[in-house]
This record gives C-alpha cells, sequence and structure tokens, in this order.
C-alpha cells in the first residue's frame, strides 16, 4: 500500500512539533496526531523551558525567534534551592543553597547554571504555539485523534490506527509521552511500574504581576525557580518546585512513584494523598509568606519517567522511532527537573534520524539505527542522573542532609513566622473536589477509557490505587464510610478509640498504634468503587497495575480533561 504520508508523528508537545517542524522544513509530508482538541491542553510541566542545548539541538536552534514569540511567561535569572523546618513557637529554619554551596560541590544537590535563554511556561499557551510552527512549515495537524495502536506488515510498523481509521506512513515517530502504548507493542519496552516513574502534582495560582515581583525579588519579566524539601515530605522521596509565570505562580512536587506509595499504603497517619504534603508545603512559613492572599486557579496531575530507570536501550525498529518522554528522555539531577529541553531535542534527532535513512529509501531498523548515535548526547545526560541518583536520591539527600543542615545555626537561618495558613481539617474527597471543581472535563459518556476490575481489586489488601489517584477516581467503601484516603480512615478510628476511652483516659501513642492496625484492616476487608469522570490521565492506575485489574488507556475523540493552564 502506498503511504499517505511520510511520517506520521504521535503526539503534538514539544517532542512532536520539533520533530514535525524539522521534517516539514526539509520538505516531507508530515502529520501530527494529537488527541487532545487543542494542542497542550492535556499536557502539565513542573519546570523550566532551557532553550540551549549542545549540538544545537535546542529551541533557540530551531526557532531563534521562539523568545520574542513564544508565550513565555518570565526569563529565568535565578535558581535556588532551600531546605526548611517546619514552625517551632513562631519561628522557623531554613539552608539556602547556590552552587557555591558544598552540597552542590559535593554533588548532592545540582543548580542548573543560567544559559540565557531559559524561561517558564505554561503548556497550553506555548504548545500550541510550537504546534502551529510546524503548521506554519507544511505539517499537517490532526486534533481529537487518538492512536490506538500501530498497524504492521510482518514486523514493520507502516502506519497507525486511529477512532476515525487507520493511516499509513513510511515512519512513525512516537512522541505521545510517558503513558504511550506504542512503545509496548512495538516490543522496545516493557509496561512501565511505580519503580520507573516519578508522580507529581501541582497548583496554579493567581498572583498580580507587581506582587510576585516584589514577593520573590524580581524585575518585570524575570523570573525565579526555587526548589525545596525538608520536613513537609514526611520521608517521601522528592521535592517540591515553585516557579513565577508573568501573574501566576506554580507550587507542585515531583516524588518517586514507589516511595510515594509505601507511604501513603502503610504508614499513612500523616500523609494520606500526594496532595497532603502539596498542602503542607504551601503552610510552610516561607512559602505562605510567598504566596499569601493568592487564588487557587488549577489543580493537576502528572507522570514522569524516571530515566535513568526506564530510557529504551533501543529507540527504533522497522518503520519506528521514539522521542520525548515515550523515549524516557526526561532528566531529574537534583533539584533540577529537565524534561522539555530533551523533548525537542530528541524530537529534532528522531527528525534527523529519518532523514538520514530516506537518502536510502529504506526504513528498516537498521537503516534508522544511527538514531542511536545521533541521541549520544541525551543517554550521556541520562547516564549522568543514574549515578547522582545514588546521592541525590537516596535518604542522604532527603532525609539526612535536611536534619544536619536544620540542626545548627552553624549552616541554617532562623526566620519569624509572618503568615500562618490555617491547616484544612476536611477530608480528601473534600479537598480535591475544591481542585477537580476547577477542570473544565469533555466527558464521554459512551467510552470508559480505564477498565477496572472492581471484584479482584476489593480482594487486594493494600487497595494502592485508591491513595494513589491525584483525582478520587477511586475510593474504598467501608462500614464506616467512603474514603479515598486511608489517612481519613485512620483519623476516624483515632478519633472512635479516644471517644470510646472517655474519661478513662488512655496512652496516645497506643491509640495510634490501634488506629492505624484497625484501618489497615478496614482497608483490606473494603470494597473498591470507581468512577473515571474526574480523570485526568496521569496514568497513575495503571502504572501500578496490574492490567487484568486496572488497564488503562487514552480518551479518544478529544475526550477528557482541558487544562486552562498546563
Amino acid at each position: 500500500m502506498q503511504p499517505e504520508f511520510d511520517v506520521i508523528v504521535v503526539g503534538a508537545g514539544p517532542a512532536g512539533a520539533a520533530s514535525a517542524l524539522t521534517l516539514a522544513r526539509k520538505g516531507f509530508n508530515v502529520i501530527m496526531l494529537e488527541k487532545a482538541k487543542i494542542p497542550g491542553e492535556r499536557n502539565v510541566t513542573g519546570g523550566v523551558l532551557y532553550g540551549d542545548f549542545s549540538g544545537k539541538y535546542g529551541l533557540i536552534d530551531l526557532l531563534p525567534e521562539f523568545e520574542a514569540e513564544a508565550p513565555v511567561e518570565r526569563k529565568v535569572v535565578s535558581h535556588e534551592v532551600y531546605v526548611v523546618s517546619n514552625a517551632r513557637d513562631n519561628k522557623y529554619r531554613y539552608y539556602k543553597m547556590n552552587r557555591g554551596s558544598a552540597a552542590v560541590r559535593m554533588g548532592i544537590f545540582s543548580i542548573p547554571p543560567e544559559g540565557g535563554h531559559d524561561y517558564t511556561v505554561l503548556r497550553r499557551g506555548f504548545d500550541r504555539w510550537f504546534a502551529l510552527k510546524a503548521v506554519e512549515a507544511g505539517a499537517m495537524l490532526s486534533t481529537s485523534t487518538t492512536v490506538e495502536g500501530l498497524l504492521k506488515e510482518g514486523n514493520a510498523v507502516v502506519g497507525v490506527r486511529t477512532p476515525q481509521g487507520d493511516i499509513n506512513s513510511k515512519v512513525v515517530i512516537d512522541c505521545s509521552g510517558v503513558t504511550s502504548p506504542l512503545v509496548e507493542e512495538a516490543g522496545l519496552r516493557e509496561h512501565l511500574g511505580p519503580s520507573q516513574l516519578y508522580h507529581g502534582v501541582k497548583h496554579v495560582l493567581k498572583l498580580d504581576e507587581e506582587t510576585v515581583n516584589s514577593r520573590f525579588g524580581v524585575k518585570k519579566g524575570e523570573g525565579k525557580a526555587m526548589a525545596l524539601l525538608g520536613e513537609f515530605m514526611d520521608g517521601i522521596s522528592g521535592g517540591a518546585f515553585i516557579y513565577t509565570n508573568r501573574d501566576t505562580i506554580s507550587i507542585g512536587m515531583v516524588v518517586s512513584m514507589n516511595s510515594m506509595l509505601k507511604k501513603i499504603t502503610t504508614d499513612f497517619t500523616d500523609t494520606g494523598k500526594l496532595l497532603d504534603v502539596l498542602e503542607r508545603l504551601e503552610g510552610n512559613p516561607l512559602v505562605a509568606e510567598l504566596i499569601d492572599g493568592s487564588e487557587m486557579l488549577e489543580y493537576s496531575a502528572h507522570n514522569i519517567p524516571k530515566s535513568y530507570k526506564c530510557v529504551l536501550k533501543r529507540p527504533y525498529a522497522d518503520g519506528f522511532l521514539v522521542a520525548g518522554d515515550a523515549l524516557g528522555s526526561f532528566v531529574k539531577i537534583g533539584s533540577m527537573i529537565d524534561g522539555m529541553r530533551r523533548a525537542i531535542a530528541s524530537g529534532m534527532m528522531a527528525a534527523e534520524a529519518f532523514i538520514g535513512a530516506s537518502a536510502s529509501g529504506s526504513y528498516g531498523a537498521g537503516s534508522l539505527a544511527g538514531y542511536m548515535d545521533i541521541l549520544k548526547p541525551i543517554y550521556r545526560d541520562v547516564a549522568r542522573s543514574g549515578r547522582d541518583s545514588f546521592v541525590s536520591e537516596s535518604s542522604l539527600a532527603y532525609s539526612l542532609f535536611p536534619k544536619l543542615v536544620l540542626a545548627t545555626g552553624l549552616t541554617s537561618k532562623e526566620g519569624d513566622v509572618k503568615v500562618m495558613k490555617p491547616i484544612d481539617q476536611r477530608d480528601a474527597i473534600q479537598r480535591i473536589q475544591d481542585g477537580t471543581s476547577l477542570l473544565n472535563y469533555d466527558e464521554d459518556k459512551d467510552y470508559a477509557h480505564i477498565k477496572v476490575n472492581a471484584e479482584g481489586c476489593s480482594r487486594a489488601l493494600d487497595k494502592p490505587w485508591v491513595p494513589a489517584c491525584p483525582v478520587n477516581c477511586y475510593t474504598i467503601l467501608t462500614s464506616k464510610g467512603v474514603f479515598a484516603s486511608f489517612k481519613d480512615l485512620y483519623i476516624y478510628n483515632l478519633r472512635k478509640l479516644e471517644s470510646d476511652a472517655g474519661a478513662k483516659g488512655g496512652n496516645e501513642k497506643n491509640f495510634r498504634y490501634r488506629a492505624l492496625l484497625q484501618s489497615r484492616k478496614d482497608v483490606a476487608l473494603a470494597g473498591l468503587r470507581f468512577d473515571w469522570v474526574a480523570c485526568v490521565e496521569c496514568g497513575t492506575c495503571g502504572a501500578i497495575g496490574p492490567k487484568d485489574m486496572v488497564d488503562f488507556h487514552s480518551e479518544k475523540n478529544g475526550h477528557g480533561v482541558r487544562y486552562k493552564f498546563g
């Protein structure tokens, strides 16, 4: 069959747009297939868009005009890392790091240099602009088009299957992100599990431009990137971020999914959802002062590949290339969250690999194998992140180091609590509903993109899908009520024990221990409920799996969440 296109690019995010733009400029017939109605409205960022990359694979090389034309927020002029304590007696301690700090020199943390082309962005606006740049160059864009699978002739990929019909091409470049099923179908990687992923949640908060400038000590158009860790993490491996946008703040955290799951399914007395950690961060004295008076505009969640655990060993097959998060090109070194830069670079590199193969007219694996050489800078960075992870993602970085630097005035400083943010005592169902009520959804009433074996999941003792879901698609039903967080169930049991003891009193430590044991028993015996209406398609439940319990797929025909900011 004669191919309809030279290249099908799956996904119109940074990797897909970079690939399509590069190919269109060379005169190739290329189409981007994007599952959302508007590129970017399903995407979320918790990082800085770094404009440069080695070997002329940066955005500044692809689009030198981006700084003047793209809907960027602020130019990042400062990166800071803070270790913060909780408040005690209206005081708190903090330790601020820069590139000269001992922890940075020892490799415990990494602070990126300002490259001069680095910006905070919000993905809905930026991705749309980037995709349209590819269209202006001659690429086609089909939105509301979910790729359901690969077309093959023998072992060769010759196109894709969509709800609208099959589309043929010489090569398919998969830029569809961390939840891509195509990489598995092509035989390049097994299903990604919690140990291979980070999980992130984020708030976008409204603050007027002058307030942002004043509180963060920046000039008009300038921005700051902050990374934070400390007691608010409750032992979960990961860290928090704050980025200044023009008149909003992006605040959130990225954590190792397996570390999060261990906490919220076994030791959930203080943390039942990752949202609990985010709210503790926002109530921390240092942070509360920065965001005081802000208004929440958006709540979002997203999964990210842990590159050193899941990057593809072979990123190509017959008629098939992989770039961006589907490749596993995201890099986190210490505090530095760096995915978009490498998504763009790998998208350009995939296009270059196709262009090289086109000279011979052959698109088999042998002809596309040159992609490995082109990707060497990406693999170099991934290898470095893997080496650094032994320190930067160890208990030394996330537990011992914060205790050491905050324990003495020789390294840390003391601050006065100027703003007190009250703790929200409502349960996770109510608090998360506040966030999901801000989101726009195009609900598909006829198709459930997640297939859940509720009976089988109810038999699971720990039911990890429930506390891990950031938007409460999963809940448990007990004789004591419906719960989306095991912490809420623990609080119920603790209060019941204390009430039953009444005037007789009792040992608080013993009550807490008994309440925890009872809660674990209640979870094991509970039934599981599932409702996908509020799903933001992060893929967490699918990563936990297994597929015979939870089978995750993408929404179809443009249905699903539609972020305003991303």
